[in-house]
């Protein structure tokens, strides 16, 4: 009997409303933006827009994945339902679209499954299934060997997978939260190539198997899927359009939440830190991050500083010429506008907040659209032309 109870359900409709809010009403704010409700539903870790808009929804905690039509229809049957390993940092965290979806109509879901006669040791799983006209099947295993959560507590497990421009699948894994864990290559976890924890991997959408180019390929005892190491909570991650590079948040404690640029084959450093709570953000001494995010009144380095983000996508100005070509990012319960400074975006001007409301993920529509969500809600970024002043 297959372990992952796959159960795909007739799909019915439900209606969902659509209205503007925020402070202003029905105004722009500051950044030319209203936010409009899309969909009463929360505990959405992940979303995924199919090309033909589609909005494909990760519950969290139910393990189920939903969908919202074109329509903005949100239906009331899951697409399909997965049981999952329940907690704060299990659950289903992640989702991805193949590339090739409208000749192959592939989902990827990353979620966390108990072991086998256990309910408290977990461990994450990548699983791929078809979709055709709302409902999954033939689920097929991507990646099912990663390490277990060791009894431990949920903390810094799951974490979210994207394709890249490459058509590889890039997958993040915190340090489970046991950053000195020591690895079969006889270093702590994070640093150890020999073992997943606090990596970022590259992989094979059709097997899970390490590309010919991957950075560690030829080196002796480490996993070869690996792409880049030293992480903690590297729960999110996006490529940039312009350029293809990834760019990662990572909370290395509560002092200190890092932006990189993720590279293939380097070492973003955790655990090499001080006395905890770490209030040097530059202590590992290896490749540095580009920017340190923190909360209104607090620097970087402060306790309990960090934002706590969970989701990033980027925007173009064609779409909002107020935000410009930005990164935003959903952290500290509100969306934050990233501003760089020049093409290739190495280096952050300034973060800006452009609207409250946001505690999970964002993802652009085919057309350029922020969709974000709440606890509750799945809402949109509108853009709103300004007012012009009769001549």
């Amino acid at each position: 009997m297959n372990r992952w109870l796959v159960r795909v359900v007739a799909l019915g409709a439900l209606a969902v409303a659509a209205a503007a809010c925020g402070g202003d009403g029905e105004k722009p704010n500051l950044f030319g933006v209203r936010s409009e409700l899309i969909a009463p539903i929360g505990t959405i870790d992940a979303m995924a827009f199919a090309p033909d808009g589609r909005l494909f929804l990760a519950e969290h905690w139910g393990g189920d994945v939903r969908v919202i039509t074109a329509d903005g229809e949100l239906l009331p049957d899951p697409v399909i339902h997965f049981d999952i390993a329940p907690g704060l940092e299990w659950g289903l965290t992640g989702l991805a679209i193949d590339p090739d979806f409208e000749e192959n109509h592939f989902i990827y879901v990353y979620f966390a499954e108990f072991l086998e006669g256990s309910n408290t040791v977990a461990r994450p799983v990548v699983m791929r299934f078809t979709e055709s006209a709302n409902k999954g099947s033939d689920p097929k295993v991507i990646v099912d060997d990663l390490p277990d959560t060791r009894d431990k507590p949920p903390f810094n497990a799951s974490g979210s997978i994207h394709f890249g421009p490459d058509g590889y699948l890039y997958v993040s894994i915190g340090d489970f939260d046991v950053p000195k864990l020591v690895g079969p290559l006889k270093k702590e976890a994070p640093q150890d190539l020999g073992i997943a924890m606090g990596k970022v991997l590259r992989v094979d959408k059709a097997d899970g198997s390490a590309p010919d180019d991957n950075p560690f390929v030829a080196e002796s005892g480490a996993d070869p899927r690996i792409f880049a190491y030293g992480f903690r909570e590297n729960f999110d991650f996006e490529f940039d359009p312009a350029s293809g590079k990834i760019f990662a948040t990572d909370n290395t404690s509560v002092s200190c939440e890092e932006l990189n640029v993720v590279i293939s084959g380097a070492n973003y450093g955790w655990p090499k830190a001080g006395e905890w709570p770490y209030n040097d953000c530059l202590f590992a001494g290896e490749t540095a991050a580009i920017h340190f995010f923190a909360k209104q009144g607090l620097q970087p380095g402060d306790f309990t500083s960090v934002l706590g983000i969970k989701g990033m996508g980027f925007v173009s100005g064609d779409v909002y010429p107020l935000l410009g070509d930005s990164l935003l990012v959903c952290g500290g319960e509100n969306i934050y506008r990233v501003a760089f400074s020049g093409a290739d975006r190495a280096k952050v001007t300034s973060t800006d907040l452009v609207i409250e409301g946001c505690q999970q993920d964002i993802v652009i529509s085919p057309d350029g659209i922020v969709y974000y969500n709440s606890d509750s809600e799945i809402r949109r970024l509108m853009p709103v032309a300004p007012a012009t002043k009769n001549p």
